[in-house]
């Protein structure tokens, strides 16, 4: 009986081992085809995205994996078409429409995981347009402005199952569904006390991946008494907030002091903050720099700063950057060069040399130029890139690949001033992710003609689809616009070949190179051969004359 309860135990162990043995090769089995996936999408230049595994294009990869099949592209046009209120121009190789125009001053734009887009139009209130293939539009208003305690601003994020939007003091929380096209309820003030003293002020707002959200406290007025701590940026983690909601003053992190940011903040790749420091104020004036001239529109810069680490400072209110002082003094430094502002100076302190110790205040990573009133940041994330060229067009409607991790800059520009008016793409390194001061910017879209009058394409909010598709809210003109590459089915077809052939003709070329060569080394050899056996000869002539 005892050896019959021995067996049974063994068989027990046994078939517990070999259970855990099955479940760890189950495990393994899933591991390596995970491995196998990825190996197999990053061989196609694609990453994996969800549940399903759907390959999209990697943009970063050598060879990014291309969408070009005419079934892919969004390409019916919509029922109606609109026309632009103005002349716009836009990039070679690209073309544009008009997408909607009934929304009153549009300024913020979001699309969210639905590739749903949302529209911030201040005073009025927040929109949703919901678009079919063709880019026809069903748009709604879905919060109006008078539903909360201010009027909204202009910023809105989405981030966990909720919409967030901004009012000039206060952040509001809603529930809302991915692609949703009703009225937003349920209001719940997270965040209060971000101007408390300003109820015109422009709160922008920009929710990370990790769910943290970053408020700026901008200056609209300029005097002796504003310090660096006046204009800053803080974050609050959205997953933990306080039951009564956070408190700006007191609550929150400081992440960048100094920063009087302007318009709509972005994210790049590395989901690192990016915003825009207008001009300090709209009339500068030093003596010692340029006469009598406004500096604010004739050689001093706007910025573009990355506020990657926190509380660094970037200047605000004491110091300026220069972006070309050639037109109107013989002292500029250059491009970048940082000076103190003239409402802050005085015999006793050296505010000129404060301001170019980076420990004192950290220099733009791009120096953008005066009297553009820069309004938006928005990096391409490489969704849908297309490659090709001015020959061969676009091998989708999307953003070139190159383009991938670089910003585009909405230029609003100023009334009465021909500067701005245009969206453009700045240059960056790939290696190092480095911005290129070196090259000009290119221009996307921009007015055909100067315009120094009233509404004038005046670009603030800009945004991407899942097409890779950019859009462009204009609040001066009431339009939302959508720039789109030209596409061309045979584009990658033309490109294969031309690579074709110049890989081939590096190949023959190395193959003539080699039979030069060799036949080079075969004339050399055989040059070498009668070389010696005359060198032999002559030594055999010697030793018969040595031997007579």
């Amino acid at each position: 009986m005892i050896k019959l309860h021995v067996l049974w135990l063994a068989i027990v162990l046994i078939s517990v081992c070999y259970a855990i043995t099955k479940e760890e090769q189950e495990e393994l089995n899933i591991v390596k085809e995970e491995a196998r996936l990825t190996a197999d999408a990053i061989a196609k230049g694609a990453l994996r995205v969800g549940s399903t595994n759907f390959l999209i294009p990697d943009a970063s990869a050598d060879h990014p994996m291309i969408i070009s099949n005419p079934e892919d592209q969004p390409l019916c046009k919509p029922k109606v078409s609109l026309s632009s209120s103005r002349q716009v121009q836009v990039m070679e190789g690209y073309e544009y429409m008009v997408l909607a125009n009934e929304i009153r001053n549009p300024r913020k734009l979001l699309f969210d995981q639905a590739d749903h887009l949302l529209v911030m139009s201040p005073g009025e209130g927040l929109y949703s347009v919901r678009m079919d293939g063709c880019s026809n539009t069903d748009i709604k208003l879905i919060l109006k402005s008078d539903e909360l305690d201010q009027p909204i601003g202009h910023g809105v994020a989405v981030f966990g199952g909720h919409i967030f939007v901004s009012t000039a003091n206060s952040v509001y929380k809603f529930p809302y569904s991915d692609g949703q096209h009703s009225p937003v309820q349920n209001a719940v003030k997270v965040i209060t006390n971000i101007h408390p003293n300003d109820p015109n002020a422009a709160t922008d707002i920009a929710v990370d991946p990790f769910g943290h959200i970053f408020i700026p406290r901008t200056v609209t007025e300029l005097h002796d008494k504003i310090e660096p701590a006046h204009a800053i940026i803080k974050k609050f983690n959205l997953r933990l907030i306080p039951e009564q909601g956070f408190d700006y003053e007191k609550d929150g992190e400081v992440q960048a002091v100094g920063a009087n940011n302007q318009g709509a903040m972005g994210f790049d790749a590395q989901a690192r903050l990016w915003g825009i420091n207008g001009m300090t104020s709209a009339e500068i004036r030093r003596q010692d720099i340029g006469s009598n001239e406004n500096l604010a529109i004739s050689g001093l810069a706007e910025e573009m700063n990355l506020y990657q680490f926190p509380k660094m400072n970037y200047g605000y209110p004491y110091c300026m950057t220069e972006f070309d002082l050639s037109k109107v003094s013989t002292v500029g430094r250059g491009l970048g060069s940082q000076w103190g502002h003239p409402t802050f100076m005085n015999a006793s302190f050296p505010l000129d040399e404060y301001c170019q110790s980076e420990e004192n205040n950290r220099p733009p990573s791009v120096p953008l130029p005066s009297g553009s009133l820069a309004s938006s940041v928005f990096f391409y994330m490489g969704t849908f890139c297309s490659v090709g060229d001015l020959t061969t067009q676009g091998s989708s409607v999307g953003l070139p690949c190159n383009w991938t991790d670089t910003p585009i800059i909405a230029n609003h520009g100023l009334p009465g001033n021909s500067g701005g008016h245009n969206v453009v793409r700045l240059h960056f390194d790939d290696v190092g992710h480095k911005p290129r001061w070196d090259k000009e910017p290119e221009v996307i879209l921009k007015e055909a003609e100067a315009c120094t009058g009233s509404g004038c394409l005046s670009p603030f909010g800009l945004a991407g689809d899942k097409f890779g598709r950019l859009y462009i809210s204009s609040d001066e003109t009431n339009e939302i616009f959508m720039v789109s590459r030209i596409y061309n089915q045979q584009a990658v077809q033309i490109l294969t070949d031309g690579a074709n052939e110049y890989e081939a003709s590096l190949l023959n070329g190395s193959s003539t190179t080699k039979m030069k060569e060799k036949g080079s080394s075969v004339k050399a050899s055989g040059h070498k051969k009668k070389k010696k056996k005359k060198e032999e000869e002559e030594d055999d002539d010697d030793d018969e004359e040595e031997y007579e």
